[in-house]
């Protein structure tokens, strides 16, 4: 066996991947939530790989997951890092509300696996920049660079047809007036790391 597919094989650490059966390759699993000015922001409405799928209207651009909380058989995932990404429209005032009155939580089955403020999951990416225009102003979640994004020391493995998801835990939230971009917050939730599926 390579070094590489040793490493893939310890990432893995489970009996779902078979050698020579599984295609893995590195790519992220994500989901977006989308709430306009004045909703609430609850555990409910921020609830992330939940409402997925044809019937939530979400393209690939919120979302590549095609069925709530679990991945299609014989799929699998190695986490190793997991980021966290405000649509840099956000209003600074529900940034840090949001930033500092919430905790980020990450379930498998029904067991929180992770569990930390939202700063804590920077997201390495996102826009970044500076402006002198007075009513403009982009706000992201840490630096964009693949070195600030939050990296698991242990990888966490999603077995096939393990139940998997995550929200925002806190008092509830209304967002304030509409940002930048027409919304009250976009809130992205990515796990980065190495996806396992069945070769065709």
């Amino acid at each position: 066996m390579t070094p590489q597919q040793q490493m893939i094989v310890d990432s893995f650490n489970s009996s779902t991947y078979v050698d020579n059966r599984m295609d893995v390759q590195h790519t992220p699993l994500y989901d977006t939530v989308v709430l306009a000015a004045a909703a609430s922001l609850t555990p409910l409405t921020s609830a992330f790989f939940t409402n997925v799928g044809a019937a939530s209207a979400k393209t690939v651009a919120l979302t590549n997951m095609s069925q709530a909380n679990r991945l299609p058989a014989p799929e699998a995932f190695s986490i190793l890092s997991m980021r966290f990404r405000l649509g840099e429209d956000i209003l600074r005032a529900d940034m840090l509300d949001i930033i500092n009155g919430f905790a980020l939580r990450f379930f498998l089955g029904q067991k929180i696996y992770n569990q930390a403020p939202p700063w804590y999951y920077s997201a390495g990416g996102g826009i970044w920049g500076f402006s002198n225009v007075t009513d403009q102003a982009t706000y992201t979640n840490g630096t964009p660079s693949r070195e600030s994004m939050h990296k698991l020391a242990i990888p966490m493995v999603i077995e096939n047809q393990m139940n998997f998801s995550g929200n925002l835990e806190g008092n509830a939230l209304t967002l304030g007036a509409v940002g930048i971009g027409g919304t009250g917050a976009t809130l992205q939730f990515l796990l980065d790391g190495l996806y396992a599926r069945g070769v065709q």
